[in-house]
């Protein structure tokens, strides 16, 4: 009984889905009863249909078998059989008695040595039509598995095959394969291949291009896997060389079938490269959908479909505006205002993109994110779908991952793709929301370079307005309480501090205590500092008993004081040893080493010599200097003494290193 195509007439009820022979009328493939009710009545008599073609096609060839055996014995000769190309002279016969013995064996010896004229099959071609019993497959059964594997297998009998036909052909046809070429076209395209693999690319019709693709992704001629990549951007690359107008329209499907090759064989290395579209939009929409999905979450809702290739890091600002800008079509990080203040744009925007994801949340029933660009989707996936393709043996299980988006899992040799997102383009929705973030910030800020406003719903301007002005706002307050340390006049706070220290002292006080007087170096009264002259003239208007010049206190008016000068001198030398660092600090070197050794946990009364301050005066000290700094007291006193604060530890630390 002659072949059945029963793909085509799968197709025929379904379409082009494409589907295995063994699974053509399975209940388990298919749970439509009543469909494999009428595709067997339509096997049944397409059966019939083809029992009648293949008695028909007998019959012809017994009559060709019969005119053929009329011919030969019309020309003197006796043919032996109906297969048989060895003919003999039979003298029997009355046309020979008219032919003389010469005659008669030099009509045997030619036909003896005949050759088949050019474009008749060679032996191989032969046996390559024999796999062809039962009809040739209909030229309407594009992409069946019958004519897959009908190609498979002629592919795979000719791998090896080599002629030297000299001729030349215009063959065209969709989906093309062995079966649907004339003997002529064959040894066409054989000899063009011929030529191929001996490196000497000539122009063909697009077809023999084709068909020689389909080689390759079966394995034919290559060795499959990188090799048969390698091979297959080759071939494109000369065949586009030596015919660059066929070579174009091959461009698309060589892309695509690289693709398919790819994943197929599991390169993981190579899809990179292979990407048939911009990748862009969909990294900038699943960015999206990760600040979506944790903003849900901080405001204890969930996102009403999980997605698994979500990050679980919040992007930054600047990541959300650049995927905003890239997702939607306004282009807003290519504008003049985000340029020019992107901080303060990617802040904004960050506001409002919170603000629309909660009101999607409380008002729509979709996310905001997936309601523009819509859920993840698991896709059923062919591959070579748009190629002559047959596999002897199903793929294993695996599963390649294509970048953060796409995942194409084999399970029981049938392929599914999974995409994160599937958006069709940038959208217009966002880009209205961008648009009047900027004209709105434009506006506040009273841009030289104003924006024509265009419509948008009222509920987004509001969003819009409240959160440039919650920025704005905070900018305002930022400034406003933003700290100016003027260095240069460090050192006439130390000495406004030093008088100060000494114009509060008493005589007695200085009698009793000559310890605790921290003698400052003359200073005359035009060398002075503002701060050091208001100060004295303050403790002076005060009634406080202070020396009424301290910056011509000598030695004889103080007690004790030769002793505190050279203590004096020796901690102005220290000074002007220190470190560049020690200079700058808002501290003296006593403090730096007394706070210094409190964070090594050295006990405080290792810190100062006989001839320091006390403990309490240096601590005093220190919390007034970094009071404006840190706005509290960095050291604070229990039982074992004085002890730093954890809370400012970097603070200090960052004073230490100034």
């Amino acid at each position: 009984m002659a072949n059945i195509d029963i793909d085509r007439i799968i197709e025929e009820l379904l379409g082009n889905r494409r589907i295995t022979e063994g699974a053509a009328f399975s209940s388990r493939t298919y749970d439509d009863q009543p469909l494999i009710e009428r595709g067997s009545d339509l096997k049944a008599r397409m059966e019939q249909r083809s029992t009648e073609r293949a008695e028909r096609h007998q019959r012809e060839a017994e009559q060709r078998r019969l005119r053929e055996q009329a011919s030969a014995l019309r020309r003197g000769v006796k043919q032996q059989g109906p297969t048989s190309t060895q003919f003999s002279f039979d003298v029997s016969t009355p046309i020979a008695e008219k032919n003389t013995s010469e005659q008669s064996v030099a009509r045997t010896n030619n036909f003896r040595n005949y050759q088949p004229r050019k474009g008749r099959p060679t032996k191989r071609i032969g046996e390559m039509r024999e796999l062809e019993k039962g009809g040739r497959p209909s030229r309407l059964a594009y992409g069946s598995s019958a004519m897959a594997s009908l190609f498979y297998r002629q592919a795979r009998l000719m791998e090896d095959y080599e002629d030297d036909y000299e001729g030349t052909c215009h063959f065209s046809q969709y989906f093309p394969t062995y079966a649907l070429m004339s003997d002529h076209e064959l040894r066409c395209y054989f000899s063009w291949r011929t030529r191929l693999r001996k490196g000497q690319v000539e122009a063909a019709p697009i077809s023999f291009a084709y068909v020689y693709l389909y080689e390759l992704i079966c394995g034919i001629g290559t060795t499959p896997g990188e090799q048969g990549l390698r091979d297959m951007k080759a071939f494109g690359q000369a065949y586009s060389q030596a015919n660059p107008e066929a070579g174009n329209h091959l461009a698309y499907y060589l892309q695509v079938w690289s693709r398919d090759y790819a994943i197929y064989h599991g390169l993981s290395d190579e899809l990179a490269n292979l990407s048939l579209g911009q990748t862009e939009l969909p990294e900038a929409v699943l960015t999206l959908m990760s600040a979506e999905h944790i903003q849900l979450r901080k405001t204890g809702s969930e996102p009403r479909i999980e997605n698994q290739a979500v990050s679980d890091t919040m992007p930054t600002a600047q990541e959300l505006l650049q995927a905003l800008g890239s997702a939607a079509t306004y282009h807003i990080c290519d504008s003049r205002m985000a340029k020019a203040e992107p901080e303060l744009v990617a802040a904004v925007a960050q506001d409002v993109f919170a603000a629309l994801v909660n009101h999607c949340a409380k008002r729509r029933k979709t996310d905001f994110v997936e309601g523009l660009f819509g859920y993840a989707a698991r896709r059923y996936y062919a591959p070579f779908g748009s190629a002559v393709f047959f596999e002897e043996q199903p793929h294993p299980d695996t599963v390649v991952h294509v970048g953060k988006t796409e995942t194409y899992t084999c399970t029981d040799g049938r392929w599914s793709h999974w995409l994160a997102c599937v958006p069709t383009g940038r959208n217009r929705d966002l880009g209205t929301v961008l648009h009047t973030l900027d004209y709105e910030l434009r506006q506040q800020l009273d841009y030289p370079y104003p924006l024509k406003k265009k419509p948008a719903p009222k509920y987004v301007e509001k969003m819009v307005r409240d959160a440039i002005a919650t920025r704005l706002a905070e900018r305002a307050e930022a400034e406003r309480r933003r700290i100016v340390i003027d260095r240069s006049k460090l050192k006439g706070i130390r000495a406004a501090a030093a008088l100060t220290q000494e114009a509060l002292l008493t005589e007695e006080e200085r009698a009793e205590e000559p310890n605790a007087v921290a003698v400052a170096e003359p200073v005359s009264a035009e060398a002075q500092s503002p701060e050091a002259h208001d100060v004295a003239v303050g403790a002076k208007s005060h009634g406080e008993k202070a020396s009424p010049q301290p910056q011509a206190v000598t030695p004889d008016d103080i007690p004790g004081i030769t002793s505190q000068i050279a203590h004096a001198n020796a901690d102005q030398t220290a000074d002007n040893t220190a470190t560049p660092a020690a200079e700058s600090s808002l501290l003296s070197p006593l403090e730096l080493r007394f706070i210094q050794g409190l964070m090594d946990g050295t006990p405080a009364a290792q810190l100062l010599g006989p001839t320091d301050p006390f403990v309490s005066v240096v601590a005093d000290s220190i919390n007034d200097r970094l009071f404006d700094l840190v706005g509290d007291a960095v050291i604070e006193f229990d039982d074992n003494g004085p002890v730093i604060v954890e809370d400012y530890l970097d603070d200090i630390r960052e004073v230490l290193q100034a």
